[in-house]
């Protein structure tokens, strides 16, 4: 795999090329700052540039012209990273080395960079049909995230760690935020995206890379140039007392999330020694800790999982169980995490660990969203590539994760109580 990196006033390109894939893959990331105040609108607005386009301004010939490029597939997706937030578009097309149009390539490049320059809009306001189906299809999505309890419940965790943190808002924004939108001001949230926004371009594929480059620069134009700086991680307000909150719900079991506040951590910890931590402690492994606490041993719970947010500096153990096994699951993950900062376990399961670890990031080297992921973040916080991560878990001692394990701190016991049954 080749990697190369262009540069030019206001945006770069950083493309890989390899005879890997059938296929290439392609992003359009433009970054900002994440406030409460753009993070709906940006939302709303990847929707409305993936739906039509001015030259295909029906969602029927948009597809239609799609499905001529070979099928090739066009979305945007809108994703907070701590304090930024980017707006993404992708766009997966096949190899022009498969395909008989000598200009296939400078097809698919005029589709993309023309939908992202000339949207479905008239000099003041977006379409209006377009901008109803889309505002109905976010409004649907926003108000299904109540229907799913693990995501509730952590979402509701993070507004209760930290109510004025950007880290506690949703991206999708919500139904009283979204109402506000309205087809004009949608459009000053395009110009803002061009007008203050960085913008790096990824490719990976078989091609010319260097024909490629000069193939984007004319057609990607108007673009402005971008000085101010760009910060990734939140940094919050240490948590001092353990917060406990209750809410009663209307699902068959509870949800409980026990929230831990990573403090003080070093890069090295989150780059490698965080994943084996993880993994010892609730990872893939039938023979992890909480695995063995709350399931095996106790059969205390129908699912138990960690989610951890490095950017929000959040480390959350999610549990679904009948309501009556909450006390006894949270001591047994107070236990666990003792264990973890005093040592108690096993070369053997820090070693299975790793190689866990290891075999899921090789098995990432077959994926082109996952190589272009390891290079975003390579480039956004100086993160491991892929090669590179492997080689640093794999060199994490038993000591490293202790250390880590004691920048853990118990912060929040959230629980959204089962549905209360007749008779009960």
């Amino acid at each position: 795999m080749v990697y190369k990196k262009y540069e030019y006033d206001s945006f770069r390109i950083f493309t890989l090329q390899t005879d890997q894939f059938k296929n290439c893959h392609m992003e359009v990331i433009f970054q900002s700052d994440a406030t409460t105040g753009n993070l709906a609108s940006k939302s709303f607005l990847s929707d409305m540039i993936s739906y039509s386009s001015k030259k295909y301004p029906t969602r029927r010939e948009f597809v239609t012209h799609l499905e001529e490029l070979y099928n090739a597939y066009f979305y945007g997706v809108t994703t907070k990273v701590g304090k930024s937030l980017l707006t993404n578009f992708i766009f997966d097309f096949l190899d022009p080395f498969y395909v008989k149009e000598k200009n296939y390539l400078d097809d698919c490049m005029e589709f993309l960079f023309d939908t992202l320059m000339h949207p479905n809009c008239s000099q003041n306001e977006f379409d209006f049909k377009t901008f109803q189906v889309v505002k109905s299809r976010l409004k649907s999505e926003i108000e299904s995230l109540k229907e799913n309890p693990t995501n509730y419940s952590l979402r509701r965790s993070l507004q209760e760690l930290y109510p004025d943190s950007i880290s506690s808002k949703v991206v999708l924004g919500s139904v009283e935020e979204i109402e506000k939108i309205t087809p004009e001001n949608l459009l000053d949230t395009y110009k803002e995206l061009f007008d203050t926004s960085y913008c790096d371009i990824y490719i990976i594929g078989n091609l010319d890379m260097d024909q490629l480059a000069k193939m984007i620069l004319r057609y990607f134009k108007n673009r402005s140039i971008k000085i101010h700086e760009q910060e990734v991680y939140v940094k919050n307000k240490k948590i001092k007392t353990l917060k406990k909150k209750e809410e009663e719900g209307n699902f068959v079991q509870s949800n409980l999330v026990v929230a831990y506040q990573m403090q003080g951590f070093l890069k090295k910890e989150y780059d490698y020694v965080l994943s084996v931590f993880g993994e010892i402690f609730c990872g893939s492994s039938l023979n992890s800790k909480l695995y063995q606490y709350l399931r095996n041993e106790n059969s205390l719970c129908y699912r138990v999982q960690t989610i951890y947010q490095k950017f929000d500096e959040c480390f959350f153990i999610s549990v679904g169980l009948d309501g009556k096994n909450k006390k006894l699951a949270v001591k047994l993950i107070e236990q666990a995490m003792r264990e973890m900062i005093s040592g108690k376990f096993s070369e053997e399961d820090l070693e299975m660990a790793k190689k866990q670890l290891s075999f899921a990031l090789t098995m990432s080297f077959d994926n082109q969203n996952s190589i272009v992921n390891s290079y975003v973040f390579h480039n956004l916080v100086d993160s491991p590539l892929l090669e590179e991560r492997k080689e640093g878990i794999m060199k994490v001692t038993k000591q490293d994760v202790m250390r880590l394990a004691k920048k853990m701190k118990l912060s929040l016991i959230y629980e959204l109580k089962e549905a209360a049954h007749e008779g009960n």
